[in-house]
C-alpha cells in the first residue's frame, strides 16, 4: 500500500506543475519496478595462488643426481673436444678435465696441428653405463664419428674408414670435483676399438 500511496503522489505533483488544458489527458500509467533477480556473473578465473601453483619436478635420488651430472660433465666435455678439432683453443676442456684426459688430447691436437690437419663436423657420446664408486666413477659410452672428416694441409679428405665402423666403445673415468659446474671432472678418456652393439 505504501508503493501505491508513492505513486498516487508522484502523479499528483507532476498534474499539479503541468500546463494547458490537455494535460490531464497525458498523466503518465503508473509503473512498478521489478526487483533485480539477476546474480552476479559466475567467474572461472582460477585463485592467484592457485593460478601460480605449478607441478614440481621429482627430486632425484643421490645416485641419480651424479648419474645426471656425470652426464652433464661428459656431454660438455665432448662439446669442447668438438670445438678444438673445429679450431677453437683446447683450453676449452680444461674445465672438464684433468691429468691423462686432458693430457692425451692437447697432445694429440698439437700433433694435428703441426701436421696441417683439420678437421669438420664433430663426434657424438651416448652413455651407455655408469657405476659410482664414492668420489670416482666409471663410465662406458659410445662415440658417434659418422659426422666427422679429416683433410690434409692440402684439402684433401683422409677420412680414415673404421673396420669397426662408425659407432666406438669409450671408457672414462671420472672423479668429484668440487670446483666445477657439475661436480665432475674427466682423468680418463680411452677408445676400446671396439664397435658398439646396435
Amino acid at each position: 500500500m505504501r508503493l501505491a500511496s508513492l505513486i498516487a503522489a508522484g502523479v499528483l505533483s507532476l498534474t499539479g506543475c503541468a500546463d494547458g488544458p490537455d494535460d490531464e489527458d497525458t498523466t503518465p500509467a503508473p509503473t512498478t519496478a521489478t526487483p533485480s533477480t539477476s546474480k552476479p556473473a559466475a567467474t572461472t578465473e582460477a585463485p592467484a595462488d592457485a593460478a601460480e601453483t605449478t607441478t614440481a619436478r621429482p627430486e632425484l635420488s643421490a645416485e641419480e643426481q651424479d648419474e645426471a651430472d656425470i652426464e652433464e660433465t661428459l656431454l660438455a666435455y665432448v662439446d669442447a673436444l668438438n670445438e678444438a678439432y673445429a679450431g677453437k683453443d683446447i683450453e676449452g676442456i680444461y674445465p672438464w678435465s684433468r691429468d691423462a684426459a686432458r693430457e692425451q688430447w692437447v697432445t694429440q691436437l698439437m700433433s694435428y696441428e703441426a701436421q696441417g690437419l683439420t678437421f669438420e663436423g664433430g663426434r657424438e657420446l651416448a652413455v651407455l653405463e655408469v657405476d659410482v664408486d664414492d668420489d670416482q666413477a666409471t663410465v662406458l659410452g659410445c662415440v658417434d664419428y659418422s659426422d666427422t672428416a679429416v683433410f690434409d694441409d692440402d684439402g684433401n679428405e683422409i677420412t680414415p674408414e673404421r673396420e669397426e665402423g662408425d659407432l666406438i666403445l669409450n671408457d672414462f673415468v671420472l672423479e668429484r670435483e668440487g670446483s666445477t659446474e657439475y661436480g665432475w671432472v674427466v682423468v680418463q678418456d680411452s677408445s676400446r676399438s671396439e664397435a658398439c652393439e646396435s
